[in-house]
């Protein structure tokens, strides 16, 4: 999708990888490789589905991001992640679970949010070495009118936003930008085998 022009010998490679159902989580890919690109980093920016073309190994860091959908991340991030795991383990990384309960600091939705993101890791058997719950988005104008309606209801006994005519954004965009600058920071400590 994105890739830096500039080059020289010591650019590290990053991989961002994400699955993104309606388009939300691959915003905050791409907002995120803007950052790693500030920071003089080389960044690829794929959709899981054209990760059978991706060779990670290439990368000196790899990123994966995946949203939670009715309480699982998707199915195709975690096939590929299974199907990648020794890379990953090889190399510096971090996963970012996107969901709308991470937009919320009570007790119970802190619990499921590290429900799924536990589920992730074991479904996966990956461990990263760094996890980040971000915010998500209700993107009622994407919906299908059937999931619209599911949604309002939900949202509503939830005490949620159900105005449908337009999308309700909460992810911490500068919260997304200082996680860019730290991994930045991290993945440029890397040395290249």
């Amino acid at each position: 999708m994105s890739e830096a022009t500039i080059t020289g010998p010591d650019r590290k490679r990053v991989l961002i990888i994400y699955s993104s159902t309606h388009g939300h989580t691959a915003k905050i890919a791409s907002n995120l490789a803007g950052t790693l690109q500030s920071n003089g980093l080389l960044v690829d920016v794929r959709e899981v589905l054209e990760g059978a073309y991706v060779a990670p190994g290439a990368y000196d860091a790899i990123v994966a991001a995946a949203s939670i959908h009715r309480g699982h991340h998707q199915k195709e991030m975690v096939e590929w992640v299974r199907e990648h795991r020794r890379e990953l383990d090889a190399k510096p990384n971090a996963f970012i679970s996107v969901s709308l309960t991470a937009a919320e600091d009570t007790d119970e939705a802190i619990a499921e949010t590290t429900r799924c993101i536990d589920e992730f890791k074991t479904e996966t058997a990956w461990w990263p070495d760094r996890v980040e719950a971000v915010a998500g988005a209700l993107q009622y104008r994407e919906y299908d009118s059937f999931t619209r309606i599911f949604v309002r209801l939900l949202m509503k006994q939830g005490g949620h936003p159900t105005d449908s005519s337009r999308d309700h954004d909460f992810t911490d965009w500068k919260a997304l930008h200082r996680l860019g600058d730290e991994l930045a920071a991290q993945f440029s400590a890397v040395t290249s085998a």
